[in-house]
């Protein structure tokens, strides 16, 4: 029991210690996903004969979605470290 309270410690010194990257990762991924609901909704409403504007700023969807995928990698990482669990592929 000892042990995974030391991962725990390890794990939550690395959280602290990059605190502020963490949450201005979070803020900028929610407002980028804030802009990018709001200014589709707005040239809908202001013109929409301009239809494919909309299309076109849902292209960095993927890339806002791959932004928020690492972040929740990140907390799997945290959690495989503590549960000490192997990352390797072969099982080394």
């Amino acid at each position: 029991m000892e042990e995974i309270e030391v991962r725990v410690q390890a794990v939550k010194t690395l959280l602290e210690a990059f605190k502020l990257e963490r949450v201005l990762y979070i803020m900028i991924s929610c407002l980028s996903v804030i802009i990018l609901l709001c200014v589709p909704i707005y040239i809908i409403f202001q013109a929409p004969d301009k239809i494919e504007w909309v299309v076109g700023l849902f292209v960095p969807a993927g890339a806002i979605t791959i932004s928020i995928g690492k972040l929740l990698k990140m907390w799997n990482q945290a959690i495989t470290f503590v549960s000490n669990q192997n990352n390797d592929k072969d099982g080394k």
